[in-house]
């Protein structure tokens, strides 16, 4: 009876180190998939900015070749853009030293200041009358 008490714990502690593996193996797995998802949200965010960034500077020479009051203005609006720009590179930065835990909430900020960036960007476009 010993014997059978004897391998019945053996079994056991073969099953639970069975598990103990294949849940280990599936906490790397979801962290891999996290990490992925990180990456590819980071390089979407970054070629965005890319567009961005070459499209304002277009805006910026049609800025400069205005005059007075409104040169002014419209350059007062790239400071803006261009400040927001700054930020926004910042902040990707920070997402890209986070931590997995807590990537996605500052992935949820970081879309809502790059739509804040198009957006403004977008006014920009139609203050100096060129088509988005």
């Amino acid at each position: 009876m010993a014997f059978m008490s004897f391998a019945c714990t053996e079994k056991s502690k073969q099953e639970m180190n069975q598990a103990g593996e294949e849940a280990q193996e599936a906490v790397e797995s979801v962290k891999n998939d996290m990490q992925v998802a990180k990456q590819e949200f980071v390089n979407n965010v970054e070629q965005e900015l890319n567009n961005i960034e070459q499209e304002m500077e277009e805006v910026k020479s049609h800025i400069d070749s205005e005059s007075g009051e409104a040169k002014t203005e419209l350059q007062k609006q790239w400071e803006s853009l261009n400040e927001k720009k700054k930020s926004l590179r910042n902040d990707l930065q920070e997402l890209q030293e986070s931590s997995q835990e807590n990537w996605r909430d500052l992935r949820e900020e970081i879309d809502d200041r790059l739509y804040d960036l198009q957006t403004s960007f977008d006014s920009l476009k139609v203050d100096l009358g060129i088509d988005s």
